[in-house]
């Protein structure tokens, strides 16, 4: 009896053949194993008991990293076998192979990177089918050397030898090497001179004496430097430009990060995971780093070592490492060493580079654990480029550009959305150059070449918008555009397969339908229908987007509805601002004018106002800083101030109104603990949101309620919401913008208009 067995999933560069070959000796059976573009095809030739227990095996014990979507059996006669062989790939024309992300060191590589008796003792880049990178070596499927960034290397006898061997931990390994054969490692003063020495100890050396090193690792490169030194942390935020934003850090182990943050069960599981990801983890009552790792923050993103190379560096450095993304402001990440020397040449001190070429740039992803549940900040390495099955029909090839900031593009294919990497803010040339060659590279990764749809944001004036413009017309296809917020809820939908829900969508900014700025909404998904029902009150922007960089406007504009300018000089100098009069003078005339001046329902711009009045924070250096530094302030406030909860109806839109909210927490802040009012503020807009959803679900008739947008992240908003209502929150896509590329998706789904 003969089976033909396609199998579709993450199957490729998992050791997916070696399991087959070795499975198919145990039944003893003949035939042969291979990938192609489509899958891991499988032939088998034996008696049907043989035949039906090696199907069992392949379905119920696969190995620990596979990933099987679907297997495929047909019986008939597909020639003579006189063995079972791992025979060469084969490309077909359509692709459906899901391509692995980047793994972790596995626990035997590890074990041989620190025996001294292995011949791979002390290598940087020690793999094994096992573990390694993927995604960011594979230029086309099927996966093989030859398509990947390690066909420069030839293999010496000795890798060949266990590459060749299908009983061996490493064969069809593609990125198996050694000393003698495979990439090295230098390591380079700035104008690229080699600094003689063993790289790792040398670079060592270099931390230890306060350096800082640029480090090209798996998917770019990383700034390393001493986490308990305020000096060399105040001289790595001037050098880069980086005057607050929070920097990740790479600890040795769990017990390590333990002395510095707390850590439950989930986060550990996350951190301990074969993606390892950057976790945002509560700073301890024992914390012992430099405050300027995360200035004002209540936590702290921490990772664990994930490659041989930063497991050595670890062998004679006692704390942590900051190992954070080496990009200037708003550019892409990294990736190349002729770019790290021209970039960095003022940043860094040392360059650690290695000639293994990182083709698919991808950073670090970020999760942050919220209500027990893993929340991404930031998918990508790790996770990326794995689908999302969609659970919907159709065969056509739909392409979702996403948001203009913290961009993420989408493809959908075969029922499967694929989320690519993080690319950034594509305000910036660099980074929409990298979107436009990204999305080619991940073109020919899913062999297409050319689109049935492609959908973008509501804002005309966006690079992504424009961008869809120029594809709809190459491919002559339908362009669709879509509101941002929409977007937001029908991305939480679609993790959730739903079709209709109530979403409370709180973020910074998105384009409205009525030209307005949104960003604190409730909106309603219902039959095909759009609608919003209620929102923020608006309040007005001065200088627009400027507002965003410098919240003292939005703070002074709101209160200019309830006072006068001698009042709101006289309540600025009360609250020890520093803002002279002289702006407030301008701003307050240019309100008057409306020159150049935005009306916002935005949740994340009224709690910049927020944290402004309450002394936290007058400038925004990172997205989202005064809102981040505001919550950080008001979880550690411990007694509810009742503020007041107004919501009107205006032209069948309920409206809450914050100009009340912050009035009244005016009149109590000097009376009142900061803490205290910063908790309460977010608890009353969480009761003014609840009150409009409790009403729309009796009216309409629905019970799912999604919270999304970038105010998703906010513990407390999340606490005080899913206190009163069964509230839906993301998990597998971000909740902020780097998830809006999803819901174009599935607007397409839910809309039958």
């Amino acid at each position: 009896m003969q089976t033909k067995i396609l199998v579709k999933g993450m199957i490729q560069g998992i050791g997916f053949r070696p399991f087959v070959y070795r499975l198919a000796r145990k039944f003893n059976l003949k035939g042969y194993v291979r990938n192609t573009s489509q899958g891991v095809e499988i032939l088998i030739d034996g008696p049907g008991v043989s035949i039906k227990n090696f199907l069992r095996s392949l379905k119920n014990d696969p190995p620990t990293l596979a990933r099987i979507d679907s297997i495929n059996a047909e019986n008939g006669y597909f020639g003579e076998f006189t063995s079972f062989s791992i025979v060469k790939s084969s490309k077909h024309k359509n692709t459906s192979t899901l391509i692995p992300p980047d793994m972790c060191i596995c626990e035997e590589c590890l074990e041989e990177l620190y025996d001294k008796n292995d011949r791979r003792y002390g290598y940087y880049f020690i793999t094994c089918t096992n573990c390694g990178p993927r995604f960011t070596l594979i230029k086309e499927l099927p996966y093989d050397r030859i398509r990947t960034t390690m066909k420069p290397f030839k293999m010496c006898p000795s890798c060949k030898s266990q590459y060749e061997n299908p009983l061996d931990r490493r064969y069809n390994a593609q990125t198996t090497s050694c000393p003698e054969c495979g990439p090295i490692l230098r390591l380079l003063d700035r104008k690229g001179k080699v600094i003689q020495g063993d790289p790792i100890q040398k670079t060592i050396d270099m931390i230890n004496r306060g350096k800082i090193i640029a480090i090209k690792g798996v998917g770019g490169v990383h700034l390393a430097c001493l986490t308990t030194d305020d000096r060399i942390i105040k001289k790595m935020r001037k050098r880069r430009g980086r005057p607050q934003k929070p920097f990740a850090i790479m600890a040795k182990d769990i017990e390590m990060i333990r002395s510095f943050a707390t850590v439950n069960r989930e986060e550990e599981k996350l951190l301990r995971s074969w993606q390892r990801p950057i976790v945002l983890l509560e700073k301890s009552e024992n914390y012992w780093l430099s405050e300027l790792l995360s200035p004002g923050l209540h936590n702290i993103g921490v990772m664990l070592p994930y490659s041989g190379l930063h497991y050595l560096l670890f062998q004679k450095i006692r704390e942590p490492l900051v190992m954070t993304s080496a990009n200037l402001p708003d550019e892409p990440t990294i990736k190349d060493e002729d770019e790290a020397l021209k970039k960095l040449s003022g940043v860094a001190d040392y360059f650690l580079m290695h000639n293994r070429e990182i083709y698919n740039r991808c950073d670090d992803s970020v999760i942050r654990v919220i209500q027990s549940k893993p929340v991404f900040l930031r998918r990508s390495r790790g996770y990326v480029p794995l689908p999302i099955d969609m659970n919907v029909g159709g065969d056509e090839l739909m392409l979702a550009l996403g948001a203009e900031l913290d961009n993420v593009f989408c493809i959908f294919k075969d029922g499967k959305a694929y989320p690519s990497q993080h690319i950034g803010n594509t305000l910036n040339y660099d980074t929409f150059s990298d979107l436009k060659e990204n999305l080619s590279k991940w073109m020919k990764l899913l062999d297409i070449h050319e689109f049935d749809r492609i959908v973008c944001d509501l804002h005309p004036q966006f690079n992504t918008t424009k961008f869809a413009e120029e594809l709809s017309k190459k491919y002559g296809c339908e362009l669709i555009r879509v509101q941002h917020h929409f977007a937001h809820l029908a991305s939480c939908m679609a993790e959730y397969g739903l079709e209709r829900a109530i979403g409370i969508v709180c973020d910074g900014y998105g384009f409205g339908f009525d030209g307005k700025a949104w960003g604190g909404e409730v909106l309603l998904i219902k039959d095909g229908k759009f609608e919003r029902l209620g929102h923020l009150e608006y309040q007005p922007l001065i200088g627009a987007d400027l507002s965003a960089k410098k919240p003292a406007r939005i703070a002074v504009a709101i209160l200019s509805k309830f006072m006068d300018r001698i009042k709101i000089n006289k309540t600025i100098k009360q609250l020890n601002l520093r803002i002279p009069e002289q702006n407030i003078k301008v701003w307050l005339k240019q309100l008057e004018s409306g020159f150049n001046v935005v009306e916002s329902s935005s949740c994340g711009r009224f709690l910049d106002a927020v944290s402004v009045l309450l002394g936290v924070c007058q400038e925004r250096t990172y997205k989202g800083e005064p809102a981040m530094k505001l919550e950080s302030l008001a979880l550690k406030g411990k007694e509810y101030v009742e503020l007041p909860v107004k919501v009107r109806r205006i032209e069948g839109e309920y409206i809450i109104d914050t100009t009340s909210i912050l009035e009244e927490m005016l009149a109590l802040v000097h009376n009142v603990r900061r803490e205290d009012l910063a908790f309460s503020v977010h608890r009353t807009l969480a009761e003014g949101l609840i009150k409009i959803v409790k009403r729309m679900m009796r009216k309409h008739g629905v019970r799912v309620v999604c919270f999304t947008g970038g105010c998703a992240y906010n513990q407390l908003l999340n606490e005080f919401l899913s206190g009163r209502l069964k509230v839906l929150v993301q998990t597998r896509v971000p909740c902020g913008d780097g998830g809006i590329s999803l819901g174009q998706v599935y607007y397409k789904f839910l809309n039958r208009s």
